[in-house]
C-alpha cells in the first residue's frame, strides 16, 4: 500500500489557486519579471497561488481576533467581515510587493559593487585569462555581493548544465534588475562573439564606472553638507525654540486647541521629533545614490 502524499505550503498553494493563478496570469506579468530580478527561487505560478492563498488564510484567521477586538469597544459585530478583509487585503499588498522590494534591494547591491567589480574584472582579464575564467575568480569574492552570486550563477550554467560561456552570461543578463550591470554583460558577450579585445573593454569600462562613481559621490557629499545645515536649523534650533517657548507658556497656564502645554510638550518630545528624525533618516537612505 502507498504511502499518502505528503503535501506542503507550496503545493497545497497551487492545488486550490493554481488554475486562478493561470487565468489571471496576464494580470502579473510586471510582478512575473520582479520574481525572476528578485532572485526568488520559486516559480512565478507558484508564488501568484501563495498570495491567493494565504490572502484567504489571514482572512479567515484574523475574524475571530477583530470580533473580539470589536467586542470590547461596543463596535458592530457586521464590521468583522469588513475589517478582516482589509487585513486579507493588506497581506495581499505586502506579499504581492515583496519581490519589487527584493528586486530594488539587488539592484542597489549590484551597482553599488560594480565599479570595484569591474576593476578587479579587468585587472583579471589583463593576465590573458578566458572569460570563464574571470567570472569563477569574481564569484570567489564575497566583498562584491550580488554581482558574485550571478557570476557564479554564470559559472554554474557551464559547469553544472553544460552550457558554453556566451549562453550562460546571456541566461544570467536577462534576469538581472540592473540596467548597468546588464549593460556590462551584453558587452561582454558581445564582444565574446565578434571576437573582440576583452582586456580593452573591460578597462574602459572600469575607467568610466570609477569616475562616475566619483561624481556621484562628491555630489552626494555636497547634498550632505545642505542637509546638516537643515537638520541643525530644522530638526534641533527650532524644536528647542519652541519647547522653550512652550516651557514659559506651562508656567503662565492655559490650553492650546483643548489640550493642556505639558501634554503638547510630551507629544512633541515623545511622539514628534523622534518621528521627524526617523523621517529624515530615512529620506538620507533613499535619496543615496546607487553607486556609492
Amino acid at each position: 500500500m502507498n504511502p499518502l502524499p505528503k503535501l506542503n505550503f507550496k503545493k497545497i498553494a497551487v492545488i486550490i489557486f493554481g488554475r486562478l493563478a493561470d487565468k489571471y496570469s496576464s494580470n502579473f506579468k510586471s510582478l512575473k519579471k520582479k520574481i525572476s530580478e528578485s532572485g526568488i527561487k520559486i516559480l512565478s505560478r507558484t508564488y501568484i497561488s501563495i498570495i491567493f492563498f494565504i490572502s484567504l488564510l489571514s482572512y479567515f484567521i484574523s475574524l475571530p481576533f477583530v470580533c473580539l477586538l470589536l467586542s470590547f469597544y461596543s463596535y458592530s459585530v457586521f464590521l468583522t467581515p469588513l475589517l478582516s478583509f482589509g487585513v486579507s487585503g493588506s497581506v495581499f499588498a505586502l506579499a504581492y510587493y515583496y519581490p519589487y522590494q527584493k528586486a530594488f534591494s539587488r539592484k542597489r547591491n549590484l551597482n553599488f559593487n560594480l565599479p570595484f567589480a569591474i576593476n578587479h574584472m579587468s585587472a583579471i582579464a589583463t593576465s590573458g585569462v578566458p572569460p570563464k575564467i574571470i567570472f569563477k575568480l569574481l564569484s570567489g569574492f564575497g566583498e562584491y555581493g550580488e554581482i558574485s552570486k550571478e557570476a557564479s550563477k554564470i559559472i554554474r550554467n557551464v559547469e553544472v548544465f553544460g552550457q558554453d560561456i556566451t549562453s550562460a552570461i546571456q541566461n544570467v543578463a536577462s534576469n538581472v534588475p540592473s540596467k548597468d550591470f546588464k549593460e556590462l554583460l551584453y558587452g561582454i558577450l558581445s564582444t565574446i562573439k565578434t571576437g573582440g579585445n576583452l582586456k580593452s573593454y573591460l578597462q574602459v569600462k572600469s575607467s568610466e564606472a570609477l569616475f562616475i562613481y566619483r561624481i556621484r559621490r562628491e555630489e552626494h557629499l555636497q547634498a550632505l553638507s545642505t542637509y546638516a545645515d537643515f537638520y541643525t536649523a530644522v530638526m534641533i534650533a527650532a524644536p528647542l525654540f519652541l519647547i522653550s517657548i512652550l516651557a514659559i507658556m506651562n508656567v503662565v497656564g492655559g490650553t492650546i486647541e483643548g489640550m493642556s502645554i505639558s501634554d503638547i510638550m510630551n507629544m512633541g518630545i515623545y511622539l514628534v521629533i523622534p518621528a521627524t528624525n526617523i523621517a529624515f533618516i530615512m529620506f538620507i537612505h533613499f535619496t543615496q545614490p546607487e553607486q556609492m
